[in-house]
């Protein structure tokens, strides 16, 4: 691991009201997202201006929550690019991330925090019968951790340790709270096609069917628990140890072996050797109102045609369900789980020590606790079904403005994993090469407005929606970034060849022209 890891992941675990680029909607809604589209609704596959499209990598982060802040005095960018000045390291070079970078709003409402991403990873995306139909083949991988329901003493405790020193002493009691983190692997294929093309009126629908591999789980569900945090004196009390008065807990894990054993074949895709595994779909309609369409009509050889290179529309209206569906973890070789109801029990420092992996985590809270039963290796895991709409509309040639309202649809006390709740409107330049968008979004479960930035330029594509956060302007409480590399061909205009990256007229042909 590297040296500037462990603040990244120190922040993960509890960064405050902070931006969420789960949607990506600096470059996921234009007319060129490609596969990026697919994610807000299938049926952006028919008609693409793409004969063909691919994604070869892309990443993204998100985190978003109502209890701490980012308050470190050098910005995440530098943080998460290993560039922070040397002034914040040890004589060793090693960055220095104390819990006091890390402030609290409180005001004893309960606490939660969504916070993931996933890594696209190849995908491809072409049409058919003259791209009234459309289909997709996507890959990629999740981390979704979502906590939710958690008293404001918990939350201090897991955010601040027993180090805090107002949390020594006092009695917590109707302490609660839930947590899952989940790892997944996914394999999608999509098919949408024109259902309605009466000139002015364009409907397309589209289907995504995904298969599922559940690569790693943790949860815990606490309810109705009490502690206190008193010093340890075999530590001459330089440390403190958790005294349980009682506890009535849940909890669970995979073995680091789950995912440290990938096969990609089709029989460990489709069979039980993961430790988890299930299905999940997307449905999604797109209306266009085309009040202009004869303009990009042309005759060819006597056929009526349509110019397959231009968007057509005036404006645009979509709406979809995404992500329904469930991962079954049963894989006994992998699945651990336990409950327990105990009382007068103690976590201590030195009992979670030089512990190797989740398995070790797993037997060191079985130890301490010293009670409850081992549960059946079984439990299932919805996924974070959404309700999505946009809207996009045609300003001026090139020249657009779309809304995205992405609503949650799992309640909070569900087993599983919690989509992330937005509104954003982003006004965006496009064209085929190159496009930037300024999205403007009211995050974090509509509490957090922010001011974003993204571009694509030929195969790349780069943003963030919280551009204050990320370069730790004005004592910011958000970040996020997301980035990629994607080509594609596209669909050819009337007598025209297809064109590939980089244009003829681009100054990258112009300098191998010279030589």
């Amino acid at each position: 691991m590297s040296k500037h890891c462990l603040p990244v992941i120190a922040l993960i675990l509890g960064l405050a009201q902070v931006a969420n680029s789960q949607h990506l909607p600096g470059v996921a809604m234009g007319n060129y997202a490609g596969t990026n589209a697919l994610y807000h609704n299938p049926a952006f596959v028919a008609d693409s201006r793409y004969s063909l499209y691919v994604n070869v990598v892309g990443s993204q982060f998100y985190t978003a929550n109502n209890h701490v802040r980012y308050e470190a005095p050098y910005s995440f960018l530098s943080l998460i690019t290993n560039t922070v000045s040397d002034e914040y390291r040890n004589e060793r070079g090693v960055l220095q991330f104390p819990r006091s970078y890390l402030g609290e709003k409180l005001n004893g409402n309960q606490k939660y925090l969504n916070a993931g991403g996933d890594t696209r990873l190849p995908s491809v995306m072409f049409n058919l019968f003259k791209g009234k139909i459309g289909v997709g083949i996507s890959t990629r991988a999740r981390y979704i951790l979502n906590t939710s329901g958690v008293t404001e003493p918990l939350a201090r405790l897991i955010s601040k340790t027993t180090q805090l020193e107002e949390l020594q002493g006092p009695f917590f009691d109707n302490q609660s709270g839930r947590l899952h983190l989940n790892g997944l692997g996914e394999v999608a294929f999509t098919v949408g096609g024109t259902v309605m093309d009466n000139e002015t009126d364009y409907l397309k629908v589209g289907f995504t069917v995904k298969r599922l591999i559940g690569l790693y789980n943790a949860h815990a569900i606490i309810d109705n628990s009490s502690y206190d945090i008193q010093p340890d004196e075999t530590w001459e009390n330089k440390r403190q140890f958790i005294r349980v008065e009682e506890i009535n807990v849940r909890y669970g894990m995979t073995r680091d072996e789950g995912f440290q054993n990938i096969k990609p074949s089709p029989a460990w895709l489709i069979g039980g050797a993961p430790p988890g595994s299930g299905w999940g779909f997307d449905l999604g309609a797109v209306y266009e109102y085309r009040p202009d369409v004869n303009k990009y009509t042309y005759t060819e050889k006597g056929e009526r045609k349509r110019d397959a290179s231009k968007n057509k529309y005036l404006y645009r209206v979509a709406v979809s369900l995404t992500d329904i569906g469930r991962v079954h973890f049963k894989n006994p070789a992998y699945v651990l789980q336990q409950e327990i109801h105990t009382t007068n029990k103690e976590l201590r420092y030195d009992s979670f020590q030089k512990l190797e992996g989740s398995e070790g985590i797993f037997n060191a809270i079985n130890s301490s606790l010293d009670g409850g039963a081992p549960l059946a290796p079984n439990f299932k895991s919805v996924l974070p079904t959404a309700f999505q709409a946009s809207v996009d509309y045609n300003v001026q040639p090139r020249v657009y403005v779309s809304g995205l309202w992405v609503q949650n649809l799992i309640s909070q006390n569900a087993f599983g994993m919690k989509a992330e709740s937005a509104i954003s409107v982003t006004p965006r330049y496009e064209h085929k090469w190159y496009e930037i968008s300024v999205p403007l979004t009211l995050m974090n479960r509509y509490r957090s407005p922010a001011i974003g930035l993204a571009g694509r330029a030929g195969p790349l594509w780069i943003g963030t929606d919280h551009l204050t956060g990320l370069l730790n302007i004005g004592n910011p409480k958000s970040f996020n970034l997301y980035f990629g590399i994607s080509a594609g061909l596209f669909r050819r205009p009337p007598e025209s060849q297809n064109q590939c990256w980089p244009p003829e007229d681009s100054w990258i042909r112009r300098i191998f022209r010279k030589r």
